[in-house]
């Protein structure tokens, strides 16, 4: 009796472990394929876009066509009255980062995820240092989209915004960073062709042409760079340039000391 009871126990056993088996098997086999993507600091909206479509989570054009749109119930975005202007309205608000994504999930989602990004990493200290410094939140990543393109090496984010908030401030005034330029020039070469749309958009983000800050952001900065918007070093350097063949940074607080500069840099 013992023994029948003892196979009887044993059968059942293998049964239940079997069945729970074949339903992990079956539950793994349902799960969505997955895919996990980093995007640098500094990537457009249009890089952004390439690299989705290339995971197979969402088409380019889809995502890019939304990122021509402010999410009305989006806060950070909330105050921004130039979104029409702009390439991209969410250009500098899709968060640099590592995510996952579902293989298909699709560019209204994917777009979602960047956005929350940033809204989590845009503490209420940012927002109210931003006041403090007299900038709107928008002014503020426009910024740190312009440092996050100028300054290659971390360690000169807070200089390099000093240069800016210097010449935001003074008589100056004009930015001069050429990124701002090779945003349209390079950046957007493959989606802005003709020379007309080319020169249109120059007049509103070239800060060789205009005063203060471009309209939009250039590009999608990382933390690092919005901490440099926020809290530049306190200098009194109106100029900088990267030396051509070292990258070592070269600041100024005259022009002919930059144009020294310059030639040492080997410009």
């Amino acid at each position: 009796m013992k023994k029948f009871l003892c196979i009887f126990f044993v059968t059942i056993m293998c049964f239940t472990f079997s069945s729970c088996d074949k339903q992990i098997r079956r539950e793994k086999t349902t799960e969505k394929p997955s895919v996990k993507i980093t995007f640098p600091e500094g990537y457009t909206a249009l890089q952004i876009a390439n690299l989705l479509e290339e995971n197979n989570v969402c088409s380019a054009s889809e995502f890019l066509e939304l990122a021509k749109i402010l999410p009305p119930e989006y806060s950070l975005t909330a105050d921004i009255k130039n979104a029409d202007s702009r390439i991209f309205a969410l250009e500098g608000y899709l968060f640099p980062d590592t995510y996952d994504f579902y293989i298909g999930e699709g560019a209204q989602n994917a777009i979602w995820r960047f956005l929350k990004n940033s809204k989590n990493k845009i503490t209420q200290e940012y927002l109210d240092r931003a006041k403090e410094l007299g900038l709107t939140i928008d002014e503020v990543i426009t910024l740190a989209s312009i440092i996050q393109s100028e300054a290659g090496d971390p360690a000169e984010m807070k200089k390099v915004s000093s240069v800016f908030h210097n010449r935001l401030n003074s008589q100056y005034n004009k930015l001069e960073s050429d990124v701002t330029i090779l945003y349209i020039k390079d950046k957007l070469s493959s989606i802005i062709t003709q020379e007309e749309e080319r020169q249109k958009h120059y007049k509103l983000y070239s800060t060789y042409s205009i005063s203060g800050l471009p309209v939009g952001a250039v590009c999608n900065p990382g933390i690092k760079a919005i901490n440099a918007a926020l809290y530049p070093d306190d200098t009194d350097y109106y100029f900088f340039v990267t030396d051509k063949n070292t990258n070592e940074y070269y600041y100024a607080k005259s022009f002919s000391e930059h144009k020294q500069n310059c030639k040492t840099a080997g410009w």
